[in-house]
């Protein structure tokens, strides 16, 4: 099958190298013929890299609604700012192309929603490209947790503070602005962990949360800019299950960062990327739950997520990455905002449904009067 990339950003180069994984593991399952950006020189560049990472130069656009009306595609990979995704998932869907989409979904979930309803009204394949629930070693963590290797999850612990130093995050000031990227890094950094926290642990059903933007300046040295998504959250939830789970985002830290996730069961604690703590003293390195639990899962988690798009457009077969999963990590994201904004807790089915949109609507008014500027 032909797929084409649409933004030839940062995050296209962890995906190039997820297809490159699959060609040295003889499964190229689909081959790069067409790249789009808006800067050509990006394009051309990205082009070069592919050529020598995957043996073929795939052409080259700057207008993606040229290169799908041009080029033969069978899917795309969207690689876009967030609010740019509803807008060009629907002329893809039109154009009889499937898509896989970079996390996070949709800025907000009322476009989440309309990306799910544009998929299905055109009958075509959405898969969300999401790190943290994709690759061998994070399909091992969820079937070994799922196994009851830590016994029934009770208590879920995520810390994830990032020293920018009042400047960029990822080099890209649209980050930073709710009306570009949906929220700030709660909502950037956010999907994967909220993903994650659903693939181990089933449903969130209620969250209460702070959130602030504690440094009203930013700057890179060339720009500055006022942020408008919030740098800092706080959060606690409670799964459907009854497990509860402390949630901590922020970019404002100075002086050290922190960051880890603690899975903690009724046998033991899981900690991803490192091992299974049991209580007999028993360590499970990552390595060996692999072996155990996903030998046939590829270890990139971007390989995993072409592997994933290809299955569901040859075989029907369900994504773990779905499009259903995704707006259900982007509306968790958005009930703690939800929360943050009201004062009260919010359960997660409201926001997903469209119930509560306090937070949301600000989102939405940004958005666009960016557009009418």
């Amino acid at each position: 099958m032909n797929i084409g990339f649409i933004g030839c950003g940062v995050i296209s180069i962890a995906h190039l190298e997820g297809l490159e994984e699959l060609k040295k593991a003889n499964q190229q399952t689909f081959e790069l013929t067409a790249v789009c950006d808006l800067n050509e020189d990006r394009a051309n560049t990205f082009a070069a890299h592919a050529e020598e990472r995957l043996g073929k130069h795939p052409a080259v656009y700057t207008d993606y609604q040229k290169m799908i009306k041009e080029e033969k595609l069978d899917a795309v990979s969207v690689l876009l700012d967030h609010d740019l995704h509803h807008i060009v998932a629907e002329h893809c869907f039109a154009s009889g192309i499937h898509v896989q989409m970079q996390k996070p979904l949709a800025i907000s979930p009322f476009y989440g929603r309309k990306i799910l309803a544009d998929a299905k009204k055109y009958n075509r394949v959405l898969t969300v490209s999401e790190p943290s629930v994709l690759g061998a070693e994070n399909v091992a963590m969820a079937r070994a947790i799922k196994d009851g290797i830590i016994g029934s999850v009770n208590m879920v612990m995520d810390y994830a503070t990032v020293t920018l130093n009042r400047t960029f995050f990822a080099g890209t000031a649209w980050r930073h602005f709710k009306g570009r990227a949906g929220a700030g890094w709660i909502n950037d950094h956010g999907v994967h962990r909220t993903h994650m926290f659903t693939e181990v642990n089933g449903p969130i059903h209620e969250v209460f949360a702070y959130a602030e933007i504690f440094e009203k300046e930013l700057s890179d040295g060339t720009t500055t800019i006022q942020p408008t998504g919030e740098d800092t959250s706080v959060t606690v939830f409670r799964f459907d299950n009854g497990g509860l789970g402390h949630w901590m985002c922020s970019t404002a830290a100075h002086g050290e960062k922190m960051s880890g996730v603690w899975i903690y069961g009724s046998k033991g604690c899981f900690r991803p990327g490192k091992h299974a703590a049991l209580e007999n003293g028993q360590i499970i390195p990552a390595k060996d739950l692999i072996a155990q639990y996903a030998p046939e899962v590829a270890a990139h988690p971007f390989a995993h997520s072409y592997v994933e798009l290809w299955e569901a457009i040859a075989e029907q077969k369900a994504p773990i990455s779905s499009g259903e999963r995704g707006l259900e990590a982007l509306s968790i994201v958005f009930t703690a905002l939800e929360s943050a904004l009201i004062g009260l807790p919010v359960k997660v089915e409201d926001v997903m449904n469209g119930v509560s949109h306090a937070y949301e609507d600000t989102v939405i008014k940004e958005m666009l009067a960016d557009r009418r500027g």
